[in-house]
């Protein structure tokens, strides 16, 4: 890492898409969560024939169950201007362009208008200006036209901005938008997701003719990545035709069964490993609403892309699931709801009426167990991860002969005792004893004169060897491993020689607040165990360079 020069995000490109696509999507996981428990209800209500699905009360609670997947590009606006730092309402228009009922009427989708154009690309098409083709798909519940739409909104709202005169901007700004962003998003970045829809049904439908168990499958494990695109939805034609011709289906129903499944699975294995409360909660709700209820997208988006290797555990089990499916037939006769364990009964058909929802049912499971298994071993809780590496590291340093000595605040602020931090390996102690400050301004300095053992590639943790012989650890902030590096600028480097009082860190405090992270900042001595005392003064706030803890070898 340079000295001065802030981490950037790393890794592979695909790694970095995913990552934005899950910061887009994660602030509205409070909202899929809700809305997907509700589902979870209603179709146990249906299923035990408590409620009808045509009585009144059912209909009301399903709308706002589905209201909020049938107008994602909406709130998809206003996460992505929230991450873009954007105008939310110039970008939820855009949204809602795309649910509009006229225009989704309108946007049918039939041969009878399509040109030549419309026809190579198997889709019927309307006209801009009547002379710009464009064609004609659906995107409600859909995420990728808002998704390759942001770095477009991004410029159209920047040069509108800039272009436009301080008297003319209220409504000359979003005017310049709207004329931007419609065009492009309804002739080229819309249609592209339905034309990927269509090309995949054609290919895999033709692929199952001729080998049948591989395609299940692959295409369960492929699923999660369709569902990213919204072109799930783009298979229910091909299943409303398998239906009326042969009676069964299998490239939806089964598919999404053994991927809905998977995705729950990989949900609980995060659940089951956490040590963060909040994570776990969220785990156990997004699993249930995708084994349950079929509700995939808080699994998809708020666990499993979200730490990524989780994601890993849903398409391996998902596609041994397939896989295993495909070998022994598994169909679906019908559409009983979003495909879960719940609607297992829509496999009861054909001449051995009770052979897919046995086989679907040992499929289920199979799945469900390797993607808990996968998602358990992989998944690395971001806390507890960088808590207890950096209580490695620093653990690792060369032994120092010890002695007494003081180790200074790092910041300047507020104290709080470490016992009131809210993570518990350092509330518990359990990584050392220390002090917890409330930093007032965004710069961390040396607490010591000695050796930069640690610094994390994320900017948010510092590991020192006094020389004296203290190890300390100072974490800035709750889950700022999160925050991937933004908002935090080294200013040494690992390896570095400091004397007590040199700037060590630069972070950007008012943007952490604003992600909703605590700016609670732990200094602890790893090595307490080799002392006889770790004692932090009694004081209510500490500058720079006051004593904060004594250490007695």
């Amino acid at each position: 890492m340079t000295v001065g020069t802030a981490p950037k995000a790393e890794g592979p490109i695909i790694q970095r898409l995913f990552g934005f696509v899950a910061g887009c999507l994660t602030p509205m996981l409070p909202a899929m969560l809700g809305t997907g428990m509700l589902k979870v209800v209603l179709t146990l209500l249906t299923t035990l024939n408590i409620v009808s699905a045509t009585d009144a009360t059912y209909q009301i609670f399903y709308s706002i169950a589905d209201g909020f997947f049938y107008f994602l590009p909406i709130f998809l606006g206003w996460s992505i201007a929230k991450k873009v730092n954007g105008n939310a309402p110039l970008y939820m228009a855009v949204g809602a362009l795309l649910c509009y009922p006229d225009l989704v009427a309108m946007m049918g989708g039939t041969l009878e208008s399509a040109t030549e154009y419309g026809e190579f690309l198997g889709m019927g098409c309307t006209y801009l200006f009547g002379v710009v083709p464009v064609i004609e798909t659906t995107y409600t519940s859909s995420v990728v036209p808002m998704l390759l739409m942001a770095p477009l909104m991004k410029w159209a709202e920047d040069f509108a901005d800039r272009i436009s005169p301080n008297v003319l901007k209220a409504f000359l700004k979003p005017h310049l938008f709207f004329l931007i962003c419609t065009p492009v998003v309804m002739i080229v970045l819309g249609p592209i997701g339905g034309v990927i829809g269509n090309v995949m049904a054609a290919a895999f439908n033709t692929l199952y003719g001729k080998v049948p168990w591989l395609t299940v499958g692959l295409l369960s494990a492929l699923m999660p990545f369709i569902v990213m695109t919204g072109m799930h939805y783009a298979l229910i034609p091909l299943f409303m035709n398998n239906i009326a011709t042969l009676g069964y289906d299998v490239v939806v129903l089964v598919t999404m069964f053994c991927s809905n499944i998977c995705q729950g699975g990989a949900a609980f294995g995060v659940a089951a490993k956490t040590k963060d409360v909040e994570t776990r909660s969220e785990g156990i709700a997004c699993g249930i609403s995708a084994a349950v209820a079929g509700v995939t997208e808080p699994a998809l988006y708020g666990i499993n892309l979200r730490y990524m290797k989780p994601m890993i555990g849903a398409v391996a089990g998902a596609g041994v699931a397939g896989l295993l499916a495909g070998i022994m037939g598994v169909r679906g006769y019908t559409m009983g709801g979003s495909p879960s364990f719940l609607s297992l009964i829509t496999f009861i058909g054909g001449d051995s009426p009770y052979h897919s929802v046995i086989w679907g049912a040992v499929c289920g499971v199979l799945g469900l167990v390797i993607s808990f298994a996968v998602s358990f071993v992989l998944f690395q809780d971001p806390q507890k991860q960088s808590a207890d590496t950096a209580g490695a590291s620093v653990g690792a340093a060369s032994a120092a002969v010890l002695s007494d000595e003081t180790v200074a605040s790092p910041v300047n602020g507020e104290v709080k005792p470490l016992s009131e931090v809210e993570d518990d390996a350092f509330s518990s102690g359990a990584l050392g004893q220390g002090i917890a400050l409330v930093p007032s301004e965004g710069k961390v300095y040396a607490p010591v004169d000695g050796e930069v053992t640690t610094f994390f590639p994320t900017g948010h943790a510092i590991g020192l060897l006094s020389d004296g012989g203290a190890e300390i650890l100072i974490h800035v902030g709750m889950d700022t491993v999160k925050l991937d590096g933004r908002g935090f600028t080294p200013r040494v480097s690992q390896g570095s020689r400091v004397k007590k009082g040199d700037l060590l860190l630069e972070f950007d405090l008012e943007l952490i607040q604003k992600e909703g992270y605590s700016t609670v900042t732990p200094m602890i001595v790893t090595n307490t165990d080799d002392y006889t005392a770790v004692e932090p003064v009694r004081a209510r706030s500490l500058h720079t360079g006051d004593a904060a803890i004594r250490i007695q070898k």
